[in-house]
């Protein structure tokens, strides 16, 4: 069972690239141009050019077909820069110090002490372990032979970042949509619940497990954020453009997620209200059935908004008639528990403390 369990596994990965676009059919993608990337760097180096180590040039290709365009030519210019270093560091080292095993220790010891310069970032390390190849093979002393892993590095590092940038360059818009779209969701989904229980006089229950999920938004936001971050950058430098202008900016629905980001904490002062509401015995008697569907009306409506935030086909005035409503019952809510004689819609209730959240979180939502 087990060893079935293992196979369907790259199994089913592999139906889900071939069937669907996802992140496996990008995975895939990126293989394939890693490879062609080697293939490329391989036939110039070795059959255009001759040059006497042609292995340099597909390994330095294969490096960077990163998973964006920009860090492709990010990591193109650290990984020639850590070239440049370690070609510098082994020439210095072979001239000075005769011994080379005392070289070796120099060379590694300069090199991996260069590599701690930020600007090369992951190609840091890479210093150090070159100029230890270039050493030990005894070219440090030929400057003909310094220049070849140049041009090879140079040739590998710009036929990658060509082939990542012109063929399928990635765009991660999906992941940043798909992100934002669950965020929303289950942030509406709570909400409904809330009024969904305040309708039915069903609070005491199911309020803890409202905290709960409150406080699990915290993780969904920071998912969204980092598939925004990621479909940013993802076009930064990318020649395929932006997506078509929608009410969501092609910026990657980071206004949108903004919005949303900024709402959730107002959702756990909501469920906390509600909860403390319990504990205290503040619903005991509970609510009238009158004040119940009017802050259920409420939360529906602020529902609406959420869901309408993250999507992209709605319009402004969409997401303009939703708040306006929502604000209305608000407003009316506001003056019912200022206005109204006794208990019947009072702070006493309990209720009152979701009507400041409300409105934080609708400013939130209508501001972004």
């Amino acid at each position: 069972m087990h060893f079935r369990q293992s196979l369907a596994a790259p199994v089913a990965w592999g139906g889900r690239a071939l069937l669907r676009n996802g992140p496996e059919r990008a995975a895939v993608l990126q293989i394939l141009k890693a490879a062609l990337a080697a293939v490329i760097a391989w036939v110039v180096a070795a059959d255009v050019l001759a040059l006497p180590q042609p292995f340099l040039a597909p390994y330095a290709a294969v490096f960077v077909v990163e998973a964006t365009v920009y860090r492709s030519v990010r990591y193109a210019a650290q990984q020639f820069g850590a070239m440049v270093g370690a070609v510098t560091v082994a020439a210095a080292v072979g001239h000075l110090i005769p011994s080379l095993t005392l070289a070796l220790a120099v060379a590694v010891a300069a090199g991996l002490l260069l590599g701690q310069w930020r600007r090369l970032g992951d190609a840091g390390p890479w210093v150090g372990i070159t100029a230890l190849v270039i050493v030990t093979y005894g070219q440090a002393t030929h400057e003909a032979l310094l220049l070849a892993r140049l041009a090879e590095g140079a040739l590998g590092v710009a036929i990658g970042t060509v082939v990542n940038a012109a063929l399928f360059p990635p765009v991660y818009a999906d992941g940043a949509r798909r992100a934002t779209e669950r965020l929303a969701a289950e942030m509406a989904e709570l909400i409904a619940a809330m009024a969904n229980g305040l309708r039915h006089n069903d609070i005491a229950g199911p309020a803890g497990e409202w905290v709960r999920r409150s406080y699990d938004l915290t993780g969904l936001v920071t998912e969204a954020e980092q598939a925004v971050s990621w479909s940013r950058e993802s076009r930064r430098l990318n020649i395929r453009g932006r997506m078509p202008r929608r009410r969501t900016p092609p910026s990657d629905y980071r206004f949108s997620l903004a919005g949303l980001r900024a709402a959730a904490p107002y959702l756990q002062t909501m469920a906390d209200a509600l909860h403390a509401g319990v504990e205290t015995g503040r619903f005991t008697p509970g609510p009238t059935a009158e004040s119940r569907e009017r802050f259920a009306d409420l939360l529906d409506s602020l529902a609406t908004v959420v869901r309408l935030r993250a999507d992209a086909d709605a319009s402004d005035d969409d997401v303009g008639e939703a708040l306006a409503s929502a604000r209305r019952l608000l407003d009316e809510l506001d003056d019912r528990v200022l206005t109204a004689p006794g208990e019947a819609f009072g702070p006493a209730l309990g209720l009152a403390g979701l009507l400041i959240p409300a409105r934080r979180s609708l400013r939130e939502l209508g501001a972004h």
